[in-house]
């Protein structure tokens, strides 16, 4: 069996002292995985107990794992829709470079309407654009070549793929 738990990454608790502090106690703890969740424009009729405050969640993780030094950390989920692919995928690298492998990327379309039109995607689009999304992942990791809108570029660094679950209701 393996133990996770919820760093708040949003809400007026969700400081750099809390971060710091429940993410340096995990890590020294018999706890696996240490997880943050996604919204990036939050209405304020969705702000309920939030406050409309969310740390985006890769920010996070790369602080996070500048921090710990072994507790698996990962996104639950984070809403592939809501950025570009490339930039995203960079994230993921550096992020899982960085923290020595420790990364794990739940992935997700979203639902809220909100936020899809306050970013300008179509939330018609957010399966498609999940799986052009994933399906660059999955590239990125495999070459340091890839080719993107017909463009050859280099992708480094490339360090091991970290595990995706796909999840959703």
């Amino acid at each position: 069996m393996k133990i996770g738990i919820h760093l708040r990454n949003a809400g007026p608790h969700a400081t750099r002292e809390m971060l710091t502090d429940c993410a340096c106690i995990a890590d020294e703890l018999p706890i696996d995985d240490l997880w943050v969740f996604d919204h990036l424009a939050i209405p304020p009729e969705e702000s309920e107990g939030s406050g409309g405050l969310y740390i985006d969640p890769l920010a996070t993780l790369a602080f996070v794992a500048a921090i710990t030094e072994r507790i698996n950390i990962g996104t639950r989920v984070l809403i592939l829709p809501y950025r570009p692919a490339l930039p995203t995928a960079k994230w993921i690298a550096s992020i899982q470079a960085l923290s020595g492998g420790r990364l794990h990327i739940g992935a997700g379309v979203g639902w809220m309407e909100a936020e899809f039109r306050a970013l300008d995607v179509p939330r018609s689009r957010r399966g498609a654009i999940t799986d052009e999304t994933l399906e660059l992942l999955h590239r990125c990791f495999a070459a340091d070549e890839v080719e993107v809108n017909g463009q050859t570029v280099l992708f480094l660094p490339r360090p091991e793929r970290p595990p995706i679950y796909v999840g959703g209701g």
